[in-house]
Formats: structure tokens, C-alpha cells, sequence
């Protein structure tokens, strides 16, 4: 299958998408993916579990020679729950951006937690004091960013569709549209998009059965069509990560996309 193989719509996957180390996994990758998403998730206490940066270098290399561009999904062992917890959390936080700047991704990927068993009825969705905590702490990392829009937050499982609405309004940050952690909620992520897309850096794709990240070929058309079919008919242009983690759900999962754009196809008047 040819790299990306989808029609219209800018596919990659994750550095993960190969079980092995950063560098032969990436090599791998760029022979599948235009677009591949560096999963830093795990920083450690001073950076102790990040990649070295000759590793790093090895991986722009790697991407420069195939053509390939990056995002990079940030640390998440940490979390806002306290001003120290946050500026724990910070610290892990530049390291792994500092470390991935020679990359020159699009994107830089964050989760923002405050409660390690979130939950969607949670309310209020952020008291006026956490958002202040969370927007400081976030204003860290602006000094180092190309741009405030580079930091796209994503959206959580078990996390309420608005978490996030307040402090996207009043930031110049992005969205990461994590299209399966809407999914796993029950809910209908084409719905949220029109909200949502102007806002919108780049999408996290995966499907839902029984968990999470499972490829896409084991999601309903009727789930999975309304979401793609509004994506093509409106002309979508953002990056989509692939969040599977293997190469036979990497590949099954655009063979799904692409009989779905057959179905769309076959709509047309």
C-alpha cells in the first residue's frame, strides 16, 4: 500500500505503530506514513526516560530523507492538580519540548488533567482557579513554542465535550480532535467537529471495540461513515494520526478509510 494510501486526507501514525526503539521503528514508519507523531509520554524525573538527542537527530535525518513531517504527543505523567504538581509537570513538559524542537513538528500534543479519575459528569469543568493555574503554567512553555497555535490540547475519555471550551477561548492555543476517546464516550464526533474546527490543528483517529486504539476495520460503517463522509465533503486539511500500535492495525485501519471513501463515493449524486 502506497504511504498514507488515503484519498483527500492527510493520514500518518505513531512512532509506537512498530514495537521497537525510536530509531528502527521510525525508520520503518517513514516507509508508511507521511506524518508520524513522536510519542514522548513518559519524561521521568529529569528527562531520565526521554531519548537522547542524538537519537533525535538520528530521527530528523531518518524524516528528512523520506519526506516525512513531525508532531509530537508531550509528556503525560504528570497533571494541574496542585501548583506544585503543575509545575512539576511543566518541567517534564519543556524538557520534551526543548528536546524536540530540531524536529520542527506542526504540532505538540498535551493532555491537561487535574484529577486522575476524571469523570464525565464532573462539574463544575474547571473552577475559575484551576483554569488560572492551568493558563499560568501553560504560559511556560510559550517562550519555546514557534507559535501559542502549536500547542494543540486534547481532548480526554471520561472528560466532559467542554473541558477544555474556557480555556481554548481564552488562550491562542489549538485542539488535538481525538476523534476515538469520543467514540469510547458513546458520543458523535461529526457533530462536535463543526464546533470545534476552527479551532482544530490536527486529529487522533482510532476505533473503538471493547477498548480503545483498536483499528478502525472493527468500527460499524454506520460509526464510522457520518464522521469520514463530513470530513471529505468539507474539504478537511488537518493532519490525522493513526493512534494504533501495530503495522496490521496501521494497514487494516486505511483499508477501512479507503472503503469508506468507496461508500462516499458511491453517495455522490
Amino acid at each position: 500500500m502506497a504511504r498514507g494510501g488515503v484519498p483527500l486526507l492527510r493520514v500518518g501514525c505513531t512512532s509506537f505503530t512498530v514495537q521497537d526503539e525510536y530509531v528502527p521503528a521510525v525508520r520503518e514508519c517513514v516507509r508508511h506514513a507521511g506524518d508520524i507523531s513522536l510519542l514522548l509520554l513518559q519524561a521521568g524525573d529529569h528527562g531520565r526516560d526521554l531519548p537522547s538527542p542524538a537519537v533525535v537527530r538520528e530521527l530528523k535525518h531518518i524524516a528528512d530523507d523520506a519526506g516525512a513531517t513531525w508532531n509530537v504527543h508531550l509528556p503525560t505523567d504528570g497533571d494541574f492538580g496542585s501548583p506544585g504538581r503543575a509545575r512539576d509537570y511543566m518541567d517534564r513538559v519543556l524538557r520534551a519540548l526543548e528536546l524536540s524542537l530540531p524536529l520542527n513538528p506542526h504540532t505538540w500534543v498535551l493532555h491537561v488533567v487535574t484529577d486522575k479519575r476524571p469523570a464525565v459528569a464532573m462539574q463544575p469543568l474547571l473552577t475559575a482557579e484551576r483554569e488560572s493555574l492551568v493558563l499560568r503554567s501553560l504560559g511556560r512553555l510559550r517562550t519555546v513554542l514557534p507559535a501559542p497555535s502549536c500547542l494543540a490540547l486534547e481532548n480526554l475519555e471520561r472528560h466532559p465535550y467542554g473541558f477544555l471550551d474556557s480555556l481554548i477561548a481564552q488562550s491562542d492555543y489549538s485542539r488535538c480532535f481525538d476523534i476515538g476517546h469520543v467514540w469510547k464516550e458513546g458520543g458523535r464526533p461529526e457533530e462536535l467537529l463543526p464546533l470545534w474546527r476552527n479551532r482544530i490543528r490536527m486529529c487522533h483517529l482510532h476505533g473503538v471495540s471493547g477498548r480503545d486504539h483498536r483499528s478502525l476495520h472493527l468500527m460499524e460503517a454506520a460509526r464510522l461513515d457520518p464522521l469520514l463522509h463530513r470530513l471529505w465533503r468539507e474539504g478537511f486539511d488537518k493532519p490525522i494520526t493513526l493512534e494504533v500500535f501495530s503495522l496490521d492495525d496501521y494497514r487494516n485501519s486505511l483499508r477501512a478509510i479507503n472503503a469508506s471513501y468507496e461508500r462516499y463515493r458511491n453517495s455522490l449524486p
